[in-house]
């Protein structure tokens, strides 16, 4: 239970890097990080993360759109994923597999807070205006516990209460119905792509396309590693921003000069 309430405590904290100083805990390869380290795995959580990371690339917050909430999609997955106790495949399966409904059901507890908290807005614009200023400090954490709990309470109750029966869980789907977690398995696999396909339609522009063929031919025909990749992407993003601002920054063509009047011409004979 210690280990629930440590795991809670972390969710909370990564919901309020996402609306506070934005230092990254909020993505799922660094929200594993922390799952690794109260639940001593580091290898198996980071492998989680970076699957949920690609399967969750394009998932932004986008107008009023709130999207599924990746925190405790990926600290409920990673932590039961390492209680299961199986081989690395099948953590992941069993947490892509967890994640996802999870971070669906908090997505409609989070639209519900945003809601009733703009009553805290009021509230607070209310003590604004007659002076009271002390009171919108207390209208800021009041709402931002109820945003902390929107992640804690689940992920306590899915880490906490359901660790107790994972393990059976695990054992039923290896010895009775393995065919469950291979299925798992493959669509985990599958998720990475989706992610990244989500992420294209965004970045995809008229002239983007390019960059992604170069990309290709690097990766597939001349067997370039990452690193290489990444290096080759960022001196064509260079020389493209050079380009581009050098053709924002050319001097307006001049107007030509208005003819004269037939009767002022002068011509040589």
């Amino acid at each position: 239970m210690l280990q629930a309430l440590l795991l809670a405590i972390w969710a909370g904290l990564c919901t309020w890097d996402q609306f506070g100083p934005h230092l990254g805990f909020r993505k799922p390869l660094l929200a594993s990080v922390g799952v690794g380290i109260i639940l001593g795995d580091m290898t198996t959580a980071i492998m989680i993360g970076a699957t949920m990371e690609l399967m969750w690339l394009g998932v932004n917050n986008i107008g009023a759109y709130v999207p599924p909430d990746v925190i405790s999609g990926t600290i409920v997955g990673a932590a039961l994923g390492i209680m299961g106790g199986g081989d690395t495949a099948s953590a992941i399966a069993l947490a892509v597999a967890i994640g996802i409904p999870t971070a669906t059901l908090v997505q409609q507890l989070n639209i519900l807070v945003m809601t009733t908290n703009v009553s805290l807005v009021h509230a607070a614009d209310k003590a604004v205006e007659s002076g009271k200023f002390n009171a919108v400090n207390k209208y800021f954490w009041t709402g931002a516990f109820c945003f902390f709990l929107t992640r804690a309470v689940p992920v306590f109750i899915a880490t906490g209460i359901g660790s107790f029966v994972i393990e059976d869980i695990m054992n039923f789907l290896q010895t009775q119905v393995p065919w469950v977690l291979s299925g798992f398995s493959t669509a985990g696999g599958m998720m990475p792509a989706v992610g990244l396909a989500m992420l294209l339609t965004m970045m995809m522009k008229k002239n983007m396309w390019i960059f992604l063929l170069l990309g290709f031919v690097l990766a597939a025909f001349l067997n370039v590693p990452t690193v290489g990749i990444a290096l080759a992407a960022c001196a064509a993003a260079g020389i493209w921003d050079v380009i581009t601002e050098g053709q924002k920054n050319q001097p307006a063509p001049a107007v030509a000069a208005a003819g004269s009047d037939d009767d002022d011409e002068e011509y040589d004979l």
